[in-house]
């Protein structure tokens, strides 16, 4: 399908959000901006589209005088 787990939260859709600013030390869970929650993200050798072919290409020399 060309999806795979998300990087940022692992598949889970979610991550621990720490805030500093608060003492005592806060901790939440929030939703992962990369994935919006689904815990899915985009094969990056593929684009999402499933399929993943070989670089084609010609290798041209120019001959300069």
């Amino acid at each position: 399908t060309g999806t795979i787990n998300c990087r940022n939260c692992f598949g889970r859709g979610r991550i621990n959000h720490v805030d500093l600013a608060v003492l005592p030390k806060g901790e939440w869970p929030q939703w992962c901006q990369i994935c919006g929650g689904s815990g899915l993200d985009y094969c990056h050798r593929c684009h999402g589209t499933g399929e993943y072919r070989e670089p084609m290409g010609f290798h041209f020399t120019v001959n300069r005088k």
